[in-house]
């Protein structure tokens, strides 16, 4: 459990909070860049308790900026987005893509007050298809991560899909640090079933091994597979909240990024990636090649295929049409037949459980036990990395070391005697083969 000091002290992230400060020393992910056109509109986003605007200017730039005008306070996102600068449409002053006002028209022409003038910008660019900005006090501002996915060609990668939760960042994260409930919140109630109607192994009680990293934290779930082996599943968790949850045997490594839009409201992103081979269409589209149940189908749509747009708000196609206004669409007797849960797909399932705590869970209640060892130690990982930056001024973990972040997680069944972290290691760090085939290799050895 966590004290409710510490609980609120992880959960708020506004400028100013501890935990915000330490989440702005790090990039943040803003948009798909298909969503920003040169001169096109401009669309608003809410990242850390901060209400903003995106755009690209007519020479392709990406923008962020606060969404006040700071003459009057209007808001930008009506703005005209024309030759090379955001235009407020109330009195025509016009920014560009790194705050200073160019034009201030309602004011006379030997003026020189725009020159005073400057709107909030923060540093954006381009990278693996998303605009990233950041949001932090250096300038300049820090490397790029080397996130492997966005160092891939675009044919290696699939950005899944994104959606509103309405609860707090890091109690939807934990969903991925928690490898105990896949058979049970994921699963299929028989085994002869198809694998899309959940997930199935016969061992529901692994065993975790975590590990701390430079760049956060790793673990591995083990589970018997006959007298001879196990069955390891190996997670990620890298600063400040992103996760790269199992992969699969044929090397597709998928992840989320946690992005806390406030408080209460968290926009996650989910995306695959496959380092050794393009994608297929089918795994473009979602279906993996053995037919499993997975977490990259679109959770938003109902089942008419209609999301509803919320005009007004941030990320107005992102909000779930099924949610805890309709229990998520729960089937029963799906739940008492074919799955665990009754409620159609894996993404689901887990927002489900998370947004049903209440927006901000009290962890001071919690009754944890073994399974829950890398729920601990990254809360650890996390309050150490805070409270070091707000009493010491110490650098959060991986900043500054772009090189870090290159890591791949894993699914593999090896040999009982092998031990997993040494053998996985190439693969982990992204200079490795796919573990099966040093299985395979091993086999054809012996016999």
């Amino acid at each position: 459990m966590l004290s409710r000091d510490d609980n609120n002290l992880l959960c708020r992230v506004g400028a100013g909070t501890p935990t915000g400060r330490l989440m702005r020393r790090y990039w943040v992910p803003v948009l798909y860049a298909a969503e920003l056109e040169a001169d096109g509109p401009p669309q608003r986003v809410r990242l850390l308790g901060e209400s903003l605007i995106a755009w690209r200017d007519s020479d392709g730039r990406p923008a962020v900026v606060v969404e006040s005008c700071p003459h009057r306070g209007a808001s930008m996102f009506f703005g005209r987005n024309e030759e090379d600068g955001l235009r407020c449409v109330y009195h025509g002053w016009k920014f560009d893509v790194a705050g200073a006002c160019t034009d201030m028209p309602n004011e006379p022409a030997e003026s020189n007050f725009k020159h005073k003038i400057r709107i909030t910008a923060y540093p954006a660019v381009d990278r693996g298809g998303v605009v990233w900005c950041y949001m932090g006090p250096e300038t300049p501002a820090p490397a790029f991560p080397e996130l492997e996915w966005t160092l891939l060609p675009a044919q290696h990668v699939r950005h899944a899909w994104r959606a509103i939760r309405t609860a707090n960042w890091l109690q939807n994260m934990e969903g991925d640090l928690d490898t105990s409930h896949a058979y049970f919140l994921h699963g299929r109630l028989r085994v002869e079933d198809p694998n899309v109607i959940g997930l199935y192994h016969p061992d529901r009680s692994p065993r975790l091994e975590v590990v701390d990293t430079d760049y956060g934290c790793m673990y591995a779930s083990r589970r018997d597979e006959g007298d001879d082996a196990y069955y390891w599943r190996t997670s990620h968790f890298l600063f400040p909240f992103i996760t790269l949850f199992p992969a699969s045997p044929e090397g597709i490594v998928p992840g989320h990024m946690w992005v806390p839009v406030d408080d209460e409201t968290t926009l996650v992103w989910c995306f695959a990636f496959c380092p050794v081979r393009p994608l297929s269409d089918a795994e473009r589209d979602g279906y993996p090649a053995n037919g499993d149940a997975n977490e990259v189908w679109r959770p938003n749509a109902g089942p008419d295929g209609y999301l509803p747009p919320q005009f007004g708000r941030a990320y107005v196609g992102d909000w779930p049409a099924s949610n805890q206004s309709n229990d998520y669409r729960i089937d029963r007797e799906v739940q008492r037949t074919r799955n665990f849960t009754g409620i159609p797909t894996i993404p689901l399932q887990d927002g489900a459980m998370t947004e049903t705590m209440g927006r901000i869970v009290d962890r001071s209640k919690e009754h944890l036990g073994s399974v829950d060892a890398m729920i601990i130690r990254v809360r650890l990982r996390i309050l150490r990395a805070v409270k070091a930056l707000r009493d010491h001024g110490e650098p959060p973990p991986g900043h500054g070391r772009a090189d870090l972040f290159r890591v791949r997680s894993c699914s593999a069944v090896l040999p009982r005697h092998w031990p997993w972290v040494q053998t996985l290691q190439p693969w982990h760090s992204g200079r490795g083969e796919l573990p099966q085939r040093l299985v395979e290799r091993d086999r054809a050895g012996r016999d």
